[in-house]
């Protein structure tokens, strides 16, 4: 009999694969696949690093957004440190693992610093191992109110429904939005020509989250009416004008429309053919005035082709069996010397306005192209395929959070995210945040991203700047066997982080080398690092000497979880101690049990 693969399984790996395989009794299931970006994790502890030539620095009071440089597996660890529970947003547009090569033989989906192909066997489970980690991770960071939205196609929708059905709870789903991106349709696919992607809601909790409103403006949405049939505007009038206007032009084109209890009407067929003789070019104009009597005798209104100067016009549409369903379409408008029609405008894909989003998304804006072409404006040309246009992701970000929220994107890729977020505090006069995550692969964050965000903040072609503040930061790594020097080096590694947890960045007091202690603030509270415990009271203090009596988070070195709150007494700020590395062990140990089960 040949070997299986669980011959080597201890009791407790083949316990612990039974209760998995009995407790997916309904659901997504895959072969797991290890990575190593996350194995790293087990070995090393990540931290945030900032590169302080990338610092952008508009406004004082503004909020400040920012860049990580690295495997967002890894700046999502920090995250669950740095802003677990704060998060109002998050929108990702992940790889979507077609498994189409380029001409070097590359996919959109690479895992464990492979490319996967079409025909891998392996390829749907790599992608879910590959997401399902982000996912999970990613699912702390969000507040209560908080929600998620992905961008996928077919490729992967399916499972990605699954998935987060799985993680974020089926209850928890707001929508799936099919996502129109070219009307025109993909010809190159296979029976149908492919119009649209999809755009994946979900909330943290449904029952206290919220989808915004569009905004509308009122008088573009009075244009709109309904009736049976559904919505419809004023359309173009059924009176004929310009070039072959008059009758004579277009001879079948004119007779009467009869009018009664705001409905309109045809005469009969045969009095059609009486108006006009084809052989002698002649109207009976007598006859029409017979026609007249006659069906005001019986309450018609009694409609002809005329303007305000008597002419004789014709109308849009010719005498045919169609037209009275036409006129079953028309609007009919009294006016002070007759009568006017209209056409009803019914409206197409995207026309009629919406303040509660639909549950497809079109606009001419959200072309695929538009994307493309935002990045040439910006000077970053065949950089992506398919970029997602601005207008799209805006509209996403619009109705998901307020003017406040802190949006995130782990995929954040050729940086559209955060073009969106500017603009739209431009738009509103909001206050949001963002924090982009990618790789450097190929000088991606460094060239593209950073770049893109540079450039809108400084302006670019005619476009004028949007100030704001940007940090950047880069992954870094400390060992995660916690000897007492391990300590010490991972708590001089996390000034950043810390600074991050506490969105203090102007630095009052710190010393080159991080030997003793240091003191940041921001408009409303100030957080002090002390290095090294025989600090505590000259950083007590310099606290006391600043006069700020604001919040302070007192960060403290601590060989355990514990501090001496003696050495605080003479503080005379209202403050919180925290030990670390303690604070940030304890969060990434919790992350360490997670991925394990």
């Amino acid at each position: 009999m040949a070997k299986s693969k669980y011959d080597n399984y201890t009791k407790e790996q083949l316990i612990y694969k039974i209760n998995q395989l009995e407790k997916q009794r309904y659901g997504l299931v895959w072969e797991d696949k290890e990575e190593a970006i996350a194995e790293q994790c087990e070995k090393e502890l990540p931290v945030l690093v900032e590169d302080k030539r990338k610092e952008i620095v508009c406004e004082t009071n503004a909020p400040t957004h920012f860049i990580f440089e690295g495997d967002n597996y890894h700046t999502l660890y920090t995250l669950n440190f740095t802003h677990k529970k704060e998060v109002d947003v998050i929108y990702i547009d992940p790889p979507y693992n077609t498994g189409k090569t380029d001409k070097n033989g590359r996919t959109d989906f690479k895992y464990n610093d492979r490319f996967i192909k079409l025909d891998d066997k392996f390829r749907h489970s790599s992608w879910l191992s590959f997401i399902n980690k982000r996912l999970r991770l990613a699912k702390y960071l969000l507040k209560q109110t908080g929600i998620v939205a992905i961008s996928i196609d077919d490729n992967e929708m399916c499972n990605l429904k699954l998935l987060c059905d799985k993680i974020f709870n089926e209850n928890n789903h707001i929508a799936t939005v099919p996502t129109i991106m070219n009307l025109k349709g993909n010809q190159d696919q296979f029976g149908f020509a492919g119009t649209h992607e999809y755009t994946l809601f979900y909330a943290k909790n449904k029952s206290a989250a919220k989808i915004g409103e569009f905004d509308i403006d009122e008088e573009l949405e009075k244009e709109w009416l309904e009736d049976e049939i559904g919505l419809y505007k004023k359309g173009r009038a059924l009176l004929a004008d310009g070039e072959g206007k008059y009758r004579k032009e277009r001879p079948p084109m004119y007779f009467p429309l009869l009018v009664k209890d705001d409905k309109a009407y045809l005469i009969t067929k045969e009095e059609h053919s009486k108006i006009y003789d084809k052989e002698s070019n002649t109207f009976d104009d007598n006859f029409i005035e017979e026609l007249r009597k006659k069906y005001q005798k019986l309450g018609y209104e009694f409609v002809l082709p005329i303007d305000s100067q008597e002419s004789s016009l014709r109308w849009i549409w010719g005498f045919d069996e169609k037209f009275q369903t036409h006129l079953n379409d028309v609007i009919i408008s009294k006016r002070k010397n007759g009568f006017s029609f209209y056409k009803k405008q019914r409206p197409k894909l995207g026309d009629a306005p919406s303040k509660k989003p639909k549950t497809t998304f079109y606009k001419p804006e959200y072309s695929s192209g538009n994307g493309t072409n935002q990045l040439k404006r910006l000077g970053l040309e065949n950089v992506f395929n398919n970029p997602k246009p601005i207008e799209l992701i805006k509209d996403i970000l619009f109705i998901s959070g307020g003017k406040n929220a802190l949006i995130l994107d782990f995929f954040a890729g050729s940086g559209t995210t955060g073009q969106a977020v500017l603009e739209l505090n431009k738009r509103d006069g909001g206050n949001r945040q963002f924090i982009l995550c990618t790789n450097n692969e190929n000088n991606i964050c460094e060239e593209v991203t950073y770049s893109r965000i540079k450039k809108v903040v400084e302006g670019y072609a005619d476009k004028k700047p949007i100030p704001a503040n940007v940090k950047y930061f880069k992954t870094d790594f400390v060992p995660f066997v916690i000897t007492d020097n391990n300590k010490r080096t991972l708590v001089s590694k996390s000034t950043e982080l810390l600074c991050i947890a506490e969105n203090t960045f102007a630095v009052i007091r710190q010393n080159k080398h991080k030997q003793d202690f240091a003191i940041f603030k921001n408009v409303k509270h100030q957080t002090a690092i002390i290095y090294d415990e025989d600090y505590i009271m000259d950083c007590c203090e310099e606290l006391n000497k600043l006069k700020v009596k604001c919040k302070t988070v007192s960060y403290v070195f601590s060989y355990d979880h514990t501090y001496d709150e003696a050495d605080f007494e003479d503080l005379e700020v209202p403050f919180t101690v925290k030990p670390i590395p303690e604070a940030i062990l304890n969060v990434y140990r919790k992350i360490s049990k997670l991925k394990k089960k």
